[in-house]
């Protein structure tokens, strides 16, 4: 099975290529994104709360994280609601130059990055109860 951690090793590989072309950019950023997005949702399914399997997902796995008082799930909300759009305009937006480069392909997964870091430090106690408590919190005040 393959994980979030070997999405963003690819994309790093990929965003590293000396000859990485737009197609090859543009891949690095969709698999940036999605390593980052596998890890957290990884994240919030051990804690007991699965996102959606359809596209509100994604925001479902941010915002829980982004909502939290722990710093480093904040971190980890912030950082893949900016790579969500980047990934989106990877994949759909065919005529943006900027999201073919390969600078935006390698700040992305620098984001992945430091997404995966932000992930290691949440699965720490106190943090990982902290956060499980106050995505609890979150949903009770959502109703979710």
């Amino acid at each position: 099975m393959i994980t979030g951690e070997e999405f963003i090793s690819l994309a790093g590989k990929l965003a590293s290529r000396p000859d990485a072309d737009e197609a090859t950019n543009r891949a690095a950023v969709s698999r940036a994104y999605y390593g980052a997005f596998h890890l957290a949702k990884a994240l919030l399914d051990d804690m007991g709360f699965s996102a959606p399997r359809n596209p509100s997902g994604h925001a479902f796995v941010y915002r829980r994280l982004f909502f939290s008082r722990q710093q480093n799930a904040q971190a980890i909300g912030a950082l893949l609601s900016d790579l969500h759009p980047s990934r989106i305009e990877a994949d759909y937006d065919l005529s943006s130059e900027e999201a073919g480069t390969n600078r935006n392909a390698k700040e992305c997964v620098e984001e992945s990055h430091r997404v995966r870091s932000a992930i290691l430090a949440c699965r720490q106690e106190p943090a990982f109860s902290q956060i499980k408590s106050d995505i609890a919190t979150y949903e009770k005040k959502i109703g979710g």
